[in-house]
């Protein structure tokens, strides 16, 4: 892998991991589906003139990958980081690997064998010793939120494996674009009164998280894509390993969090059985979970 590339690699890892900080900053200015709803529609409208339409079979694929990961995956993240730290949910969000490994198996029928039957075991032991930290032992709920998000992702990536040759900015145009109207609706029922917020928020602050996910974070999913066709899929997909520990370090240094015992411990050992999922799956050559914050 050519260094340049390297680099490019490392700059995606961090835009994502960063991005959990900026969702983080953007739900304590505004309600989550209202935030949500703006960034859908913003980048839905941004990358429509580059989208080719790509026909209704995948109109309607997409359409389905956008309820999955837009509107559940996305809506309960941006809940689920208005009660919880973002170094808990970098750690949380590695379930959704194990999920998707899961889901493999029992609608694929990927075979698991005992390395990767480790990997899940060490994972799930690991967000369970998550559980004892302050940050979840006061808002359990919160636990289950980002469990369910991570799950809707898992389920889109299984709908992604059946979708090919997507192009990159006609993937982002409608997955966002068919996303924003479901979400606007969800707004208008769980947070009925955050529009009149418009007025009286931090249009500074704002403007700098919506640029950063509509325009950095969709322009790294491109980059990334650019990445995974000219180098070989496993050397690139194994920098993904880097993405919490990434997001755990901005949050301590932007957000001023702390990290506890059982958050470090749960996140190493989550981590390291992620990283067997992950190196199995290398090895099988299949493919790997690896845009978890699009």
């Amino acid at each position: 892998m050519p260094f340049r590339d390297i680099l490019l690699a490392l700059l995606v890892i961090f835009i994502w991991g960063g991005n959990i900080v900026a969702i983080k900053i953007g739900v304590t200015e505004l309600p989550p589906p209202i935030i949500l709803t703006i960034r859908f529609a913003l980048t839905g409208l941004i990358f429509l003139p580059f989208m080719k339409w790509p026909g209704w079979d995948k109109f309607k694929r997409l359409l389905e990958i956008a309820i999955y990961m837009g509107v559940l995956h996305q809506g309960l993240l941006f809940i689920g980081l208005r009660i919880l730290d973002a170094s808990t949910i970098a750690i949380l969000l590695q379930s959704q690997i194990m999920f998707a490994t899961l889901l493999g198996w029992l609608v694929l029928k990927e075979s698991i064998g005992w390395r990767t039957a480790t990997g899940l075991g060490m994972g799930f032991l690991g967000l369970l010793l998550t559980l004892g930290g302050p940050d979840l032992s006061q808002h359990p709920y919160g636990f289950v939120l980002i469990m369910c998000s991570t799950l809707a992702l898992a389920a889109s990536y299984i709908r992604m494996r059946q979708l090919k040759d997507v192009h990159p900015a006609t993937f982002i145009a409608l997955m966002n674009g068919l996303a924003a109207p479901f979400v606007l609706i969800g707004s208008l029922f769980l947070a009925p009164a955050g529009w009149a917020l418009l007025g009286d928020a931090n249009w500074v602050t704002l403007a700098g998280v919506l640029i950063y996910q509509v325009v950095f974070v969709s322009l790294s999913h491109i980059l990334w894509q650019s990445l995974l066709s000219r180098n070989q899929v496993a050397t690139v997909t194994s920098f993904v390993l880097l993405m919490p520990v990434v997001a755990i370090l901005l949050s301590a240094v932007i957000l001023g969090e702390t990290l506890h015992a059982s958050l470090i411990w749960g996140g190493v050992l989550t981590l390291g059985g992620v990283g067997i999922i992950t190196v199995r799956k290398i090895q099988k050559k299949m493919p790997i979970e690896a845009d978890p914050v699009l």
